[in-house]
């Protein structure tokens, strides 16, 4: 009775947009994806995404198996938690219940030549999937605390302000080509022996080499690193990098000045000059053969890495900006959807809080960031309201370089340096910043 009585929403989409989605849903020949990068949704021919698929499968690092694995790796799974988890009710959680296969996709990156797939495996409900968000945790504690590691954009903004240039100092920056699926598991496994007691190493086995997966109606074993998709993946790739940029330091000719990694991607400040570089690049190479990086140094005094363009100064400080790719849509959850008011204010306070965190144009993202939630079709109370919550929570936002030091309440007064200034919440975000 309850739902007969339920007001339904109105129809966000129209008649004409509806027969569209259901044309696309229902024709067997077209396949409907969101790109890997840029939040941009992707048509593509079916066999051709087939076609591209089976291409990665061909790779060493997978293998074909006759039957499905699931209900004997459930018994196992069974087994090893109640023989190295006895007795709790939290550990009795992770035992697997109504198990189903980890299904494998692929994302289009639509930023490369050929829009190549990344492959995704989805292990929700799969049977290690349970334990291996709790082995995720665990090894959290380990991982992280050396030197070179950063935690999020953030953080690596305020390492920037720390770092001076001399003239022959070259920015550049690695990436690990395909991480997760080179990540060598008979390599990491003494490594966490070194570190845990013989059960749990044991469960951390079972998880890393329990890699299979359901595609096109066949079943693949991946036999090779981990897979993207796992809750332990990021976890353990960290892991291994940090034990792998460790001897390549100690063992290198030449170091860097400064060296800082976030997962797969590194930034580097090189004050050798660029043949000795590529000299490095290539020792970084030889470290061990299934992790190689690709190499790309500054142009334009500028060098994009994660969400941040870092711009080398006259002085020989760094400054940075948010940074998009090319094939960034500027789409986001757009505001007539039928979403929960709540998660729409998310996304607006999300871009917010990254724009304080990272920009030191706050004014000019702000007002880019305005006309972005405008076309999601945001309307103009909403990014006001939101973005003078963001603006007049007490201690909130703390800018870089020290510009905002603190934010007063909810009169607009923000302390900027040792000056004080008052903005109007009407004029947000075109005058975010009066001058004073």
């Amino acid at each position: 009775m309850a739902l007969k009585r339920a007001v339904l929403s109105k129809p966000n989409i129209t008649r004409e947009e509806k027969r569209a989605l259901l044309f696309l849903r229902k024709n067997p020949d077209i396949i409907v994806l969101k790109a890997d990068k840029g939040n941009a949704t992707v048509l593509l021919n079916t066999m051709d995404y087939h076609r591209k698929v089976q291409h990665w499968l061909q790779d060493p690092a997978y293998r074909t198996i006759t039957r499905d694995p699931t209900d004997a790796l459930v018994r196992k799974t069974t087994t090893l938690i109640k023989k190295s988890l006895p007795g709790s009710e939290a550990n009795r959680n992770l035992v697997p219940q109504a198990p189903v296969p980890p299904r494998l996709y692929g994302l289009p990156k639509t930023h490369i030549e050929g829009a190549p797939l990344r492959p995704i495996v989805s292990a929700i409900g799969a049977p290690t999937y349970n334990l291996a968000k709790h082995l995720s945790g665990i090894l959290a504690s380990f991982v992280g605390s050396c030197e070179h590691h950063i935690k999020n954009s953030a953080e690596f903004v305020k390492t920037l302000r720390n770092i001076r240039l001399d003239n022959q100092d070259i920015l550049a920056s690695f990436d690990v080509i395909s991480l997760f699926t080179k990540v060598p598991i008979k390599d990491t496994l003494p490594l966490l022996q070194a570190r845990f007691g013989e059960k749990t190493v044991d469960l951390f086995r079972h998880v890393l080499t329990s890699t299979y997966f359901l595609y096109n109606g066949k079943f693949y074993e991946q036999v090779e690193g981990v897979p993207m998709g796992s809750p332990l993946s990021p976890a353990i790739a960290n892991f291994y990098v940090e034990d792998f940029e460790e001897r390549a330091l100690r063992t290198a000719p030449l170091r860097p000045k400064y060296f800082f990694r976030y997962v797969d991607d590194t930034f580097i400040v090189w004050p050798h000059g660029p043949e000795a570089l590529t000299e490095f690049l290539g020792h970084m190479n030889s470290v061990h053969p299934n992790i190689q990086l690709t190499m790309e140094t500054e142009k334009n005094k500028r060098l994009p890495f994660l969400d941040i363009l870092i711009e080398r100064k006259r002085d020989g400080s760094l400054g940075h900006q948010v940074y998009r790719k090319p094939t960034h849509t500027g789409l986001y959850l757009n505001g007539r959807s039928h979403h929960h008011p709540a998660q729409k204010r998310g996304v607006i306070s999300t871009l917010v809080h990254r724009a304080t965190s990272v920009s030191k144009h706050l004014e000019a993202e702000i007002h880019h960031l305005r006309k972005t939630f405008q076309q999601n079709e945001y309307g103009t109370r909403e990014i006001n309201m939101t973005l003078q919550r963001a603006f007049t929570k007490p201690g909130a936002y703390k800018l870089n370089e020290g510009k905002i030091k603190h934010v007063y309440g909810s009169t607009g007064a923000l302390v900027i340096g040792s000056h004080q200034c008052v903005i109007s919440f009407k004029s947000l975000p075109n005058a975010l910043i009066s001058q004073w």
